[in-house]
């Protein structure tokens, strides 16, 4: 299997991974213009830029890129030592390599329980090229195509049947914001008592209502990390209006995606 073989089946299987591909060599050098390496999430390789220890710094540059949602470009220069800023290999070859690291990542899927007036701005809101979205609701007319247009699916189910054998894929978001704060705390307790794992989880509500719902779920349940909780939701940029707030919600999803430090709202 070739690398482009290879990096479609993956996109078909969405695995995220990045693609290195040696774009300048000078001197004496084990990879030549035009090589290419896939590094996948878990560390597997496809190809090579040139073997030996070069392809572990490249992989190990790889995950830091895909980590991190990014790609570019990396010169590494073949020598035991060296004065320039390049990065030194310990190798022997004497020459240099440019690598352009090019990733690619599967659309996060973005699970919103409740199909109501934030739902719908969120959805318009939410980058469609990046986000694959699922409107969830227990109420027909508000999980129909009609409301919501850009969804990718759309399902009428009572939301703790849904929950019930709740597998989301790797690095999967939760927004909750249902018609009612008991829907809200049903969902929140589903998810901690099953342990789904989620990279971001956003609840909706007031402080008040919020610490209650921690408080209750924290003396039924033992040990309850909160880690990944944002609650309530969005980051505080003001406004009170459905788009707005759905605006906070993505600058929220956007942060945590890339690791950013901004102002939440959360209190845990």
């Amino acid at each position: 299997m070739d690398i482009i073989e290879k990096s479609y089946q993956l996109k078909k299987d969405d695995i995220p991974f990045v693609i290195a591909t040696v774009i300048e060599a000078e001197g004496s050098t084990p990879g030549k213009a035009g090589f290419k390496m896939i590094i996948t999430a878990s560390s597997k390789t496809f190809g090579t830029v040139g073997g030996g220890l070069i392809e572990k710094l490249v992989e190990k540059q790889a995950l830091h890129f895909l980590k991190r949602g990014m790609g570019g470009t990396k010169e590494y220069d073949l020598k035991e030592k060296n004065a320039s800023s390049k990065e030194v290999t310990g190798m022997i070859c004497g020459g240099k390599v440019k690598i352009y690291f090019e990733t690619h990542i599967p659309k996060r899927k973005v699970y919103i329980f409740g199909g109501g007036h934030v739902s719908q701005a969120l959805e318009r809101t939410l980058p469609t090229d990046k986000y694959y979205l699922v409107i969830i609701d227990n109420r027909e007319e508000f999980s129909s195509k009609q409301l919501h247009p850009f969804a990718d699916e759309r399902i009428c189910e009572e939301y703790i049947n849904f929950l019930k054998d709740f597998e989301p894929d790797t690095g999967s978001f939760a927004v909750i914001v249902t018609h009612g704060h008991k829907f809200d705390y049903d969902v929140l307790r589903m998810i901690i008592k099953n342990n789904i794992p989620l990279k971001y989880i956003g609840m909706i509500g007031s402080k008040l209502k919020v610490k209650a719902t921690i408080d209750k779920i924290t003396k039924e349940f033992v040990n309850v990390n909160f880690g990944n909780l944002y609650s309530p939701i969005g980051i505080d940029i003001g406004g009170s209006s459905a788009s707005e707030i759905a605006l906070s919600i993505a600058a929220e999803m956007q942060a945590v995606e890339y690791n950013r430090k901004v102002p939440h709202m959360r209190i845990v």
